[in-house]
């Protein structure tokens, strides 16, 4: 079946744009019916007497295909400005950083149960885990309300078992970066290896 490309898609190596006909056979058929959904194509049969021009101008006048094409357009602009201002964003916040600044960083990756983070943790950040992971838990809690660093709440919260300590580690990084959405960062489990809910 030939289908009418009514938003741009790649297909088999190939590039089709609103209005373009797709030939029978491109589009598998378990594919035809979530790509019709989601708006991408459209079905029809041509029919034998029927040229391209006749079809074509039967389902879109000029000025919608103008429309169509001024959407899409416009909503390609605005994913291309929304692309640049989060680069711009993350360009600021190299410029901060101290030139050397991570030629010492370890790289440590946290496996989760959606997605895997990856970080770069300079040595103090490590030894300041790892003093923590080594108190017990009422002592750790303590030490945590001292912590200011992102990445080792973040660490804390997925490589320690225990409850009180995972919970310290939240509730001190929800308090210094509400804005930067770390709860929703250190609210899963990051790989940790059990709840041990109060060992030391």
């Amino acid at each position: 079946m030939q289908y009418l490309c009514m938003k741009q898609l790649t297909i088999g190596g190939a590039a089709y744009y609103p209005g373009d006909i797709i030939p029978d056979g491109i589009i598998l058929r378990e594919r035809s019916g979530k790509l019709s959904r989601s708006g991408y194509i459209s079905e029809f049969g041509m029919g034998e007497q029927q040229d391209q021009g006749d079809v074509l101008g039967k389902l879109f006048t000029e000025e919608e295909v103008q429309a169509i094409v001024a959407d899409a357009v416009a909503a390609a602009e605005r994913e291309r400005a929304a692309r640049l201002a989060e680069l711009q964003e993350h360009a600021a916040e190299l410029v901060e950083i101290e030139p050397g600044a991570f030629e010492s960083a370890v790289p440590v990756t946290i496996f989760g149960e959606e997605e895997d983070m990856a970080f770069h943790l300079l040595p103090e950040e490590i030894n300041q885990v790892f003093s923590i992971m080594q108190l017990k838990a009422d002592e750790g809690v303590k030490k945590i309300d001292d912590v200011t660093n992102e990445n080792v709440l973040i660490l804390l919260h997925a490589a320690d078992s225990r409850k009180t300590i995972k919970n310290a580690a939240k509730e001190q990084a929800d308090k210094l970066f509400p804005a930067k959405g770390v709860s929703d960062v250190t609210s899963g489990n990051h790989g940790a290896a059990g709840d041990n809910p109060e060992g030391s």
